[in-house]
């Protein structure tokens, strides 16, 4: 039997029984599509972009201590973008689902990730050249704040936009909730993990705001406010362990 849903398909308590469970989820996507082979496929051309050197293989001592010099912009870089992707290969193991709607937010997801892979690793060069004390160097020099303010607000629309993407898809999968015959589990979980997102999107909103309007000196917080969202999206799993202990 299939395990990957199709447009319009209808799951049975029979052919769920017979699915692998994880983490209190029927794995209802396990047989890779050929579009998870394509997303697969994108996010690793995507990460070669992210080379520790733009260029050749470093030709001297000097060139090559200034790649080591950058693997940490590169490492963090890598952390988002691996956030992303193991989200997605979540949903699509946990739902399977493959319809018109699924296929675009993917495909989208895709084409944002290649245009956002240049101000993330912009982004996380300048914050360790800042507290490096310029001792891990970028490859690039910003001379204004205006350039500042671009660079956070180019990084935070893209974060924005894979939020917003990620969160659809859980949305669709609610939408879909009876087709695919999720439980009352399945049910919650999901919901948290769109409210997750969505406050994801909520925190990429305000870095934007943060960087248009607050003052030079105070631009940085653009960045820094990020660092808030790592306990935020924790927040709404939180809650929702409370909530069905209390109701329990």
């Amino acid at each position: 039997m299939s395990t990957h849903a199709v447009a319009g398909k209808q799951w049975t308590e029979e052919e769920l029984s017979t699915l692998t469970v994880e983490h209190g989820f029927r794995l209802r996507g396990l047989e890779a599509t050929r579009l998870d082979t394509f997303i697969d496929a994108a996010f690793a051309f995507v990460l070669t972009i992210l080379v520790i050197s733009f260029d050749d293989i470093p030709s001297d001592y000097q060139e090559m201590l200034t790649a080591v010099k950058r693997i940490p912009g590169f490492a963090a870089s890598f952390a988002v973008l691996m956030m992303f992707w193991l989200q997605h290969r979540t949903w699509s193991r946990r739902y399977g689902m493959e319809n018109p709607r699924t296929i675009f937010f993917s495909l989208t997801l895709i084409f944002v990730m290649l245009v956002y892979v240049y101000p993330l690793r912009m982004i996380f060069e300048g914050l360790f050249d800042s507290i490096s004390g310029g001792f891990l160097s970028t490859s690039y020099q910003i001379n204004t704040y205006s350039e500042i303010r671009l660079i956070f607000v180019s990084y935070s629309v893209g974060f924005l936009a894979l939020s917003l993407l990620i969160s659809q898809l859980l949305r669709e999968t609610l939408r879909n909730a009876g087709k695919l015959a999720l439980n009352q589990f399945e049910l919650r979980k999901t919901r948290a993990g769109m409210q997750v997102w969505t406050i994801a999107a909520g925190f990429a909103c305000f870095s934007i705001l943060i960087a248009l309007v607050f003052p030079d000196p105070l631009v940085v917080l653009a960045g820094h406010m990020y660092f808030l969202l790592i306990p935020a999206m924790f927040l709404p799993g939180y809650l929702d362990k409370r909530r069905h202990a209390a109701s329990g």
